[in-house]
């Protein structure tokens, strides 16, 4: 992205320990898969740290070249199924439930196809003006870019925890200024937004269980 080495470990350790706490603060095991997902961004912006570091040094030799690969591999597939699956897993009503699993399809598909131009191509990266431009044969059109904004943020607004819509608002904005002001690299900028906004999941899962503390302590009297 267009910052540095520091920022992005800045940012993995911030949105790690956000992770931590709420990984901490879920009350069932469906809810863990979508409290993880400040963890696998902490991962993912600590990996762009390191290409960082060794880009200038070694260039595209073979370490860097599967770095970028796991890289890519978070980008375009882990998060446009992660994603819907965790906001899916804590989501009580059946309806949404069936619509997020429409978003959840879409999100399997963009996935197999990033995960075929990864096997078949590569994903290369490239320092140009200040920024990490991460680049495949294939490219990314209209279609597919709209393909996976869908898949990584439509299961937010489908939610029927205000909590989350405002991570999926959030989220959204951080793709319309990626896009609009960095869109030579868009995705690694986007991802970054992405992560710093996911330590909102800690406060999402915090609340929830603020909530769910009067109802525990009443069942417990009652008994």
């Amino acid at each position: 992205m267009c910052f540095s080495a520091p920022v992005s470990f800045a940012a993995s350790a911030f949105v790690a320990s956000a992770g931590i706490l709420a990984i901490r603060a879920t009350q069932k095991p469906a809810e863990r898969p979508f409290a993880s997902v400040p963890i696998l961004f902490a991962i993912q912006q600590f990996i762009e740290g390191v290409l960082w570091l060794l880009l200038p040094h070694v260039g595209t030799a073979p370490t860097t070249h599967g770095l970028v690969q796991i890289y890519a591999f978070f980008i375009g597939v882990i998060w446009p199924i992660m994603i819907p699956l965790g906001i899916l897993m804590i989501e009580p009503g059946l309806i949404r439930r069936r619509l997020m699993m429409a978003v959840l399809a879409i999100g399997v598909i963009v996935a197999l196809g990033t995960f075929g131009i990864i096997v078949r191509y590569g994903v290369g990266v490239q320092v140009v003006n200040q920024c990490l431009v991460y680049s495949n044969p294939v490219g990314g059109g209209f279609v597919i870019r709209s393909a996976y904004v869908i898949a990584t943020c439509a299961a937010y607004f489908v939610s029927s925890h205000k909590s989350v819509r405002w991570i999926g608002v959030a989220m959204v904005a951080g793709f319309g200024v990626a896009f609009s002001f960095y869109r030579l690299n868009w995705p690694s900028v986007w991802c970054f937004f992405a992560a710093i906004v996911s330590a909102l999941i800690y406060l999402h899962f915090r609340r929830s269980r603020i909530a769910a503390a009067p109802a525990d302590t009443a069942t417990t009297e009652a008994s």
